[in-house]
């Protein structure tokens, strides 16, 4: 689990949806995508899209028509387990 925290404000976990549902809304917004652009490309209805960035519960199927109209693919790897892309973090150098 991941906590942030702001000057005098109470520390508030971030789940893994509620990660998720923001990484979806940055990647289309990134897109210049509106919901319903994307969810025409994704052949999924608007209230998907909307539920989907509000980390409220969508089928698996559509999130995985969201996240390919989106240009990324779903993958289920064990936790605490290292992936390439990572290394560089977990090995650099402190100078």
């Amino acid at each position: 689990m991941c906590m942030i925290t702001r000057k005098n404000l109470i520390i508030q976990p971030i789940t893994n949806l509620e990660r998720l549902a923001v990484e979806l809304r940055k990647s289309r917004r990134s897109r210049n995508m509106s919901q319903q652009s994307l969810a025409e490309f994704a052949n999924v209805a608007r209230r998907t899209i909307t539920n989907a960035e509000a980390g409220k519960n969508i089928g698996l199927k559509e999130l995985c028509q969201i996240a390919n109209a989106l240009g990324f693919e779903l993958t289920l790897r064990p936790k605490d387990t290292v992936v390439f892309e990572e290394l560089s973090t977990i090995f650099k150098d402190e100078a």
